[in-house]
């Protein structure tokens, strides 16, 4: 009979701290959600955390970039000859290469949706900046999906 009267008070001092630690927590919510303004902030990242911080990274837009050039999950910068120029001097490159750098920091081994690494990307941007864009973004053909 002890035996089971230490089950059940056990039982029921892990239900009242379970009940006290909630009570606890929902004393310090005031009801608004905290806006993680740099990604790369968070700390201790779990794998959904990685991908949401990557694409908290993506969601970064500059003024100094036309929506044109916007880099997003695709992978694809929309980036053609004529627009070298503007894409290059105009800090938009820069920008660019700031939202690969924060992805490259919360998720090491993210690909876009058309297999591109953070690093062939970086490769990409220096390639047309230096000779010219066609408008694709090179990927290899040994990337896995």
């Amino acid at each position: 009979m002890e035996k089971t009267s230490r089950a059940g008070t056990r039982f029921w001092f892990l239900c009242g701290f379970l009940v006290a630690s909630l009570l606890l927590c929902g004393a310090h919510a005031d009801g608004e959600v905290k806006q993680v303004t740099d990604p790369r902030g968070n700390v201790n990242l779990s794998p959904f955390e990685q991908w949401r911080s990557a694409s908290e990274c993506l969601q970064n837009i500059s003024t100094s970039c036309s929506n044109k050039y916007t880099l997003n999950e695709t992978g694809w910068l929309n980036v053609t000859a004529a627009d070298k120029v503007n894409f290059c001097s105009s800090g938009c490159s820069d920008h660019t290469y700031a939202v690969l750098t924060c992805i490259d920091q919360v998720k090491r081994d993210y690909k876009f949706i058309n297999k591109a690494t953070v690093q062939v990307l970086r490769n990409h941007i220096a390639y047309g900046c230096d000779y010219g864009f066609d408008g694709t973004t090179l990927v290899a053909s040994n990337a896995k999906g």
